[in-house]
């Protein structure tokens, strides 16, 4: 068989304008470490892609090292680079700073059927920053939070929007009752810097239609408006987010509001992230 290394979809991201790592950086886009093969020699490649065992890697590859694990390496498949940023064969070498990580993870079950939820989007949730993932098809997800961003006080999110909104689009679907629900509850989750959350599972409750009489309510105007971590006016708030529909946008109330925003007797939040 020819040796042979499959890379998919070169990504377009910048390596310089990621945050360090302590096997090379921290894509905040997609929430995954990227290795630097770069000065890495056959055999240190042929061991970190034989552990990863077919799984997807992100990494920063020279042709040099790009080489060298080709000679070593019948096939390996799902390998990703930084396209942008790949070398020439004359080295650069850079200076690498080690940051910790806090790894997060759990399986969410929908608690009306005690079945996986595929699909959903996982959150963990600054003023400044969001770091976000997608939970698999047995719904299991995995968040790597530079540890930096770790508070006293936390906040994970569970966003079920998109699938909701599949749901509702159903030609075939029957309008659920309590019993047989279909919508999932967005739910927010609050953890201490101390506690450890590992393959923990969580019951996701469902969003639950009623019929009848109807009464609207307004709420309180919210306190505080952060657009990419800065605070601003509720007008200047509202107006980025009409021009800008992709934005990333969080509306947070009561203990929430207050973890997130670092203030006390915060009655609700908005945050607004241009990536």
């Amino acid at each position: 068989m020819k040796n042979q290394i499959k890379i998919q979809n070169p990504c377009p991201e910048n390596w310089e304008n990621m945050q360090d790592f302590p096997s090379g950086k921290f894509c905040e886009k997609c929430s995954k470490c990227v290795i630097d093969f770069t000065n890495k020699t056959d055999i240190q490649i042929n061991e970190i892609l034989q552990v990863a065992n077919g799984q997807e890697i992100c990494g920063r590859i020279s042709k040099r090292s790009l080489a060298l694990a080709a000679a070593g390496i019948i096939l390996i498949t799902n390998l990703t680079f930084v396209q942008a940023q790949t070398q020439n064969n004359s080295e650069i070498t850079t200076e690498q700073k080690g940051r910790a990580i806090t790894q997060v993870s759990g399986k969410l079950i929908f608690k009306r059927t005690n079945k996986e939820i595929s699909n959903a989007e996982v959150f963990f949730i600054c003023k400044s920053k969001y770091i976000k993932t997608i939970t698999d098809e047995n719904g299991n997800f995995t968040l790597e939070i530079p540890s930096e961003l770790i508070k006293r006080k936390n906040v994970l999110y569970f966003n079920f929007d998109k699938l909701n909104n599949e749901t509702y689009k159903n030609p075939n679907r029957e309008v659920p009752n309590t019993i047989n629900a279909d919508i999932y509850e967005n739910t927010s989750i609050i953890f201490s810097k101390n506690e450890q959350i590992n393959d923990k599972e969580f019951q996701i409750d469902s969003k639950l239609s009623y019929i009848g009489g109807v009464a609207i309510m307004s709420e309180s105007p919210p306190d505080y408006y952060y657009f990419n971590g800065k605070s601003m006016s509720e007008k200047k708030f509202d107006t980025l987010k009409k021009e800008n529909p992709n934005y990333q946008y969080f509306f947070f109330k009561d203990r929430e509001a207050e973890i997130i925003s670092g203030k006390e007797y915060l009655d609700s939040l908005q945050l607004l992230f241009s990536n």
